[in-house]
């Protein structure tokens, strides 16, 4: 039986590049089965009248802001990695899209808290940028056309920088939940949080995986993925946050050295466990560059 036309155009999973390029890199991590077992909407799980009777402080509340803000930039992160060579790998592209979905209803569960304290979250958040704010979401809004140029013209190494700032990012995050969990002390968000918390584990083993896979098979993949983590990023502040903001947040879930030390260790240390990432210390970094810390503070 005669192969239909179209069917020829899709060789090795790929409708675009040459039918001998070989197969996308599998791991062992089931990006299938992700999809699958994907997380729905997590508002069963929050208890509002509880809150009525044990309500948030309004500092607690504030760091929940933070966190809900945070789950809500998912989108402009997705956009740098859809123009990109990324995109080309189709189970990198199948995460992404649960990944995505998942965050929406992250962001979802904080909303409901947040509404149950009447707060006013139906429009967009008005944020304090400071200058830099502002140079950083100005050169961000560039980003897409040169992002789809470049990265198509280094192709696949490239890759092994998204992941392994997907892969600090998810570390990081995990660990300000726990730390924010911590400081709050209220067993009626704490179960939540939890929650949030082991779903953060699942999406954090996909970017390790695809970052210590990468970066042990090729030196210039591990060179991407060392600066992609090392120069102007901030894992626990996405473009759009204003500096301000973070610096509330982390004061507020890290009110002493041991606190951010603690949480510094939980971020960072995941990446050091790879000797081609090791050093890189994204957070620490983040934290010195916008002035939160000073590294000799913390010893």
């Amino acid at each position: 039986m005669a192969e239909e036309p179209y069917l020829a155009l899709h060789r090795q999973g790929r409708l675009y590049g040459p039918t001998d390029q070989e197969l996308v890199l599998r791991t062992p991590f089931e990006v299938q089965q992700f999809t699958l077992d994907a997380q729905g909407s997590l508002r069963a799980e929050v208890d509002t009248r509880a809150f009525q009777k044990h309500p948030l402080s309004p500092e607690r509340l504030r760091d929940l802001q933070y966190l809900w803000d945070v789950e809500r930039s998912t989108m402009g992160q997705v956009r740098h990695v859809v123009v990109s060579y990324t995109n080309k790998e189709s189970r990198v592209a199948a995460f992404l899209t649960t990944w995505a979905y998942e965050r929406h209803w992250i962001a979802d569960a904080y909303q409901a808290i947040l509404e149950a304290h009447g707060q006013d979250v139906s429009g967009p958040v008005v944020h304090d940028h400071l200058f830099l704010d502002r140079v950083e979401m100005a050169l961000d809004t560039l980003a897409p056309m040169t992002d789809s140029v470049w990265t198509n013209l280094f192709g696949e190494d490239v890759v092994a920088g998204q992941m392994a700032r997907g892969w600090s990012r998810e570390a990081s995050m995990r660990a300000a939940i726990q730390a924010f969990d911590d400081a709050a002390g209220y067993p009626e968000l704490s179960a939540l949080l939890q929650r949030v918390v082991r779903l953060k584990r699942v999406h954090e083993r996909f970017f390790a995986v695809e970052t210590g896979e990468r970066v042990r098979r090729s030196p210039r993949a591990a060179a991407f993925a060392r600066r992609y983590v090392s120069f102007g990023f901030n894992p626990m502040r996405p473009v759009g946050v204003s500096r301000n903001a973070f610096r509330e947040f982390i004061a507020s879930v890290c009110p002493t050295v041991h606190d951010t030390h603690l949480l510094l260790q939980q971020a960072d240390e995941p990446l050091q466990r790879t000797p081609e990432t090791a050093g890189t210390e994204p957070l620490r970094r983040a934290l010195e560059r916008d002035g939160v810390v000073n590294r000799y503070a913390l010893f």
